[in-house]
């Protein structure tokens, strides 16, 4: 523990999320009106989503299209809300993940099932 996780869409490949920050901030109340979107400057968003009685906390850096979560367990809550929120706003952009411990990246496959991503990432 102690370390993050990092998700952007795959730049290596030429690929960019289409959706803005305030895009971004707008779907994710659609989806959890529970939640809160706070500016905390130099382009991040700092989310603070609301899952049934759960709470989920990360960090979308708009300047770079990446979203950032610490290693908590379980992974499933940060890994749903940015699996959702992909498939509602770029669902057919090519996504990585990489842990900060290592950078090597593997794919986000926003494409698949919930479960199976959950799996892929070790989750």
């Amino acid at each position: 523990m102690g370390s993050h996780y990092f998700i952007s869409a795959d730049r290596t490949s030429g690929a960019a999320w289409p959706f803005t920050a305030a895009q971004l901030g707008e779907a994710l109340l659609r989806r959890w009106p529970q939640s809160t979107v706070t500016d905390a400057g130099d382009d991040n968003l700092d989310l603070d989503v609301r899952v049934e009685q759960n709470r989920c906390e990360l960090t979308y850096q708009a300047d770079h299209q990446v979203f950032v979560f610490r290693d908590q367990d379980p992974l499933d809550p940060p890994l749903a809300i940015v699996h959702t929120l992909l498939r509602d706003l770029a669902p057919t952009v090519p996504a990585l993940w990489w842990a900060d411990y290592d950078a090597t990246p593997e794919p986000f496959d926003v494409t698949a099932e919930l479960a199976e991503v959950i799996q892929d990432f070790g989750a």
